[in-house]
Parts: C-alpha cells; structure tokens; sequence
C-alpha cells in the first residue's frame, strides 16, 4: 500500500531511490510522471499515486513526455511469491496476448481464465487485457523515441493489428498523432529530458518490454 505523504515527500526530492516505485498521477493536467520528472512539483491536493504505470494508464491519465514513465528502471520491491503472476507477465512480455487470448494464456499457466484475472485484478489491480495494452503502448512509444523504423513497422512490432489502431492508440493516450519518419529525431529531442536506457534497435526490443513490465509488480508488494 503506498504512503500518500511518503510519496509526495518523495516527487519533492526527486528521490531516485523511489524510481519505478510508483508513478504521480496530476488531475489538472491528467499526465502522469515518475518520481525524478523536472517539471515543477504539482499542489498536494491535485495529485493521485500509482503503484504501476498501467494503473495510472487505465484511469485516464497520459505518459509524461519529459520523464517518459515507459523508462522508469526495474523495481525490487517484487517479493517473488507471486510466481503465477511473475510467469504471467513475463509471457505477455513475449507476446502471449498478441499470439493469443487471455484464456490461451491462463491455459498455460494451468488455471481458469476467470481465476487468472481474479488475480491480476488483486494483485496488480488491472486485467491482463490492460497489462498488455499499455505495454503495447509504451513500447511503440519506446520505439518512436529510440529508433528510426518506418511508423508501419513499428505498428505491427508493437503488437498492433493495423497502424490505423496504433494511430488510434497513440492519439488517445499522448493527445497527439505519433509524429512522421522525418520528424521523429527533432521530436526525440524536444521531448527527451532525462537519461533514456541504451536502446534495443530494430532487431530487440523484449528487453524494454520486460523492463515495463516489472514496474507493475510493485503493485503486489505488502
């Protein structure tokens, strides 16, 4: 359970030692950020905290582009007794929900559908229909940033079925189309702020997808 007060002394440090641990969700703005975003710390009463990324997501805020919550680091907060839940996420890091349904990854894992979302929905508050539609999000955000593939490829590397859909997608999370081929570099620099981690390139990007995905198991922890 996060500490309201712990969590708003901590985005008036921007204490990195509280990195990936939650995420600042801001009302007036609907943007959410990480503990170190420079941007200027929001009033007390306008901000909701997020264990993970995708929990901000599904209440309607957007990813801040400054401190671009997609690259917040690992958590250790992962207690590891959760197993099922671990084995989960790490299948749809590898594309479970985008070969598959919810039931042919519950069928995997050898349970119930219905008791692989109960699951989820108490441990990370959020179905794993949602766990894989922002991390489909925040890596086709990953790949604008950090590569230069064609927006059609990065459509389809993301797990999306058409780039109608990723444009769809794109626009409603960021309040903007995803910027064109020749755009893409002057874009990354107006909307980087802080250190980005190495990039995966054309040929990888499972590990960005994991590094996502391990911010929502902060949600398990207590």
């Amino acid at each position: 359970m996060l500490d309201p007060d712990r969590c708003y002394a901590a985005i008036e440090r921007r204490d990195p030692a509280m990195d990936g641990l939650f995420f600042t969700a801001v009302r007036t703005t609907r943007i959410y950020c990480r503990p170190v975003c420079p941007a200027r710390t929001p009033a007390r009463p306008n901000v909701t905290f997020y264990a993970s990324a995708a929990a901000a997501q599904a209440a309607g805020y957007r990813p801040c582009l400054r401190c671009r919550p997609e690259t917040a680091p690992d958590s250790p907060a992962w207690a590891g007794t959760l197993a099922s839940i671990h084995r989960a996420l790490r299948l749809i890091d590898d594309g479970a929900l985008v070969e598959g349904s919810v039931a042919d990854l519950a069928d995997r894992l050898g349970m119930s559908e219905r008791h692989l979302r109960r699951l989820f929905v108490a441990h990370l508050g959020l179905t794993p229909l949602a766990i894989e539609s922002t991390r489909r999000l925040h890596l086709a955000k990953h790949l604008v940033h950090d590569t230069r593939l064609p927006l059609t490829d990065i459509a389809f590397a993301a797990g999306y079925g058409s780039v109608r859909r990723f444009n769809e997608a794109f626009r409603s999370a960021f309040d903007r189309a995803p910027p064109p081929c020749g755009a893409m570099a002057a874009w990354r620099t107006r909307t980087r702020r802080l250190p980005s981690p190495s990039p995966a390139g054309p040929a990888s990007t499972g590990g960005h997808a994991t590094r996502w995905t391990s911010t929502c198991r902060t949600a398990a922890q207590g």
